[in-house]
């Protein structure tokens, strides 16, 4: 473990400590080869899992981008952090809670970020604490996004400037995010033989609608299609984390550098008769690939401890041996199996709020007191049994989180009409 002392500041001897942040957009953990997914989608994030922790059993706060990137960034609930969107409002992060990038910065690292989606803007306030904030979006859909290539250079080109400084990276990679279109030969690498491929610019905002509706029609064969081209999303992702690893490398900034990487949240593709994100609680859209490979931290390959996105900055602060907050709610990864995971909100469902123990899962909506009870040997969720174990939903309903609470009064903001073009071709605003 590298010790830079509980006291401030850098060491001016020893090697010069890193930590390298990836956030992974819309990656479903069972899409990754080591979880067991029968496609090579993930081959370099394999590779890492083998050399430090792959955590199977690793949870999201929060079902879509904004909640779930405040959490990782903050270490908090939404019920704390409050950043979300409601009725087409936009909540930022509260003043409250200090981001890890102030935390390190305040540390005397150098801070910076490479951001690729609208509502993670400035105004969202993830921007605190980070002295380069290289945020870029056009269209918000991958016809227009930076891709991973892209954002590989960017993120290399920023570490290539720090010298000798130690360092705090952020790196998002949005390309899993609809509309799924991998470039060449990505786009076709996992298409089955005899299936028509699904046109590149399929997965626009208004077919995500239809697609609910049931307007477009998607029988097994098209799903299927669609799902390989996702895959081939990851694939890409992956060869470009690859190459940030080879670069990082041959600056000499890998060995000492904290490797933490972790999807925001997940995807459906019809698990519980949806598509998409946003809308619901259930494991596809909140289990998400999370791994952990550093200096001073011994390979511990797969890990069945259920953990959560909470415990990822008191990780950080403890490795490198900065004092933890005493507020934050969360564990160090790695110290054992964490008896329940929370999460709240929804974009399209009102407030959902959940909660997962070793006893089964309970998902309950807050304005309707609808429920969805699941028992822990059901791992797909799909038997409700609300109806019949009153015990169980009593029992689990006593530990729901708060609800993320985002009107009280709080400060938020209408998007200018550039930003809401751009929301509504991602999805997020009808």
């Amino acid at each position: 473990m590298v010790l830079l002392g509980s006291g401030c500041g850098a060491p001016d001897t020893g090697p010069i400590p890193g930590v390298v942040l990836v956030v992974l957009d819309t990656a479903r953990a069972d899409h990754f080869g080591m979880d067991g997914y029968s496609r090579d989608t993930t081959p370099n994030f394999d590779h890492l899992a083998s050399e430090g922790t792959w955590y199977g059993n690793a949870w999201a706060q929060a079902p879509w981008t904004l909640p779930a990137m405040a959490t990782i960034l903050t270490g908090q609930p939404p019920s704390v952090h409050g950043a979300g969107m409601e009725s087409g409002r936009l909540f930022p992060l509260r003043p409250e809670p200090p981001t890890l990038a102030e935390l390190l910065r305040g540390q005397g690292f150098q801070t910076g970020a490479v951001i690729n989606v609208v509502f993670c803007d400035p105004a969202s306030g993830l921007d605190r604490g980070f002295e380069s904030y290289d945020f870029q979006t056009t269209d918000a859909s991958n016809r227009g996004q930076r891709n991973a290539a892209a954002t590989t250079d960017a993120a290399l080109d920023w570490v290539g400037q720090v010298a000798d400084r130690p360092f705090f990276l952020l790196v998002h990679y949005f390309d899993a995010h609809l509309t799924y279109d991998p470039p060449e030969p990505f786009d076709s690498m996992f298409l089955e033989e005899g299936l028509e491929a699904i046109p590149a610019d399929f997965g626009s905002a208004r077919q995500v609608m239809e697609l609910r509706d049931g307007s477009i029609p998607m029988p097994p064969e098209r799903r299927t299609a669609l799902k390989a081209r996702y895959d081939g999303e990851l694939r890409f992702i992956d060869q470009e984390f690859g190459r940030l690893r080879a670069g990082l490398e041959g600056m000499g900034r890998w060995d000492n550098s904290l490797i933490v990487v972790v999807g925001d949240h997940g995807e459906e593709f019809w698990d519980h008769g949806g598509f998409e994100h946003g809308h619901s609680h259930y494991r596809e859209l909140l289990r998400v690939p999370l791994i952990v490979h550093g200096p001073g931290r011994t390979g511990g390959g797969k890990r069945k401890h259920r953990v959560r996105q909470i415990d990822i900055v008191p990780t950080i602060l403890q490795h490198l041996g900065f004092p933890v907050p005493q507020d934050l709610p969360g564990s160090q990864l790695g110290s054992g199996h964490q008896s329940s995971t929370t999460a709240g909100g929804s974009l399209w469902s009102g407030n959902l709020l959940s909660v997962r123990t070793d006893d089964g899962t309970l998902i309950f909506q807050d304005e309707t007191g609808e429920t969805r009870l699941f028992a822990a040997d059901d791992p797909l969720e799909q038997e409700d049994l609300s109806g019949s174990r009153p015990d169980l939903l009593e029992k689990l309903g006593r530990l729901l989180p708060e609800s993320p609470a985002l009107r009280n009064g709080r400060n938020s903001r209408v998007p200018d009409p550039e930003e809401l073009e751009q929301l509504r071709s991602l999805g997020y605003v009808r």
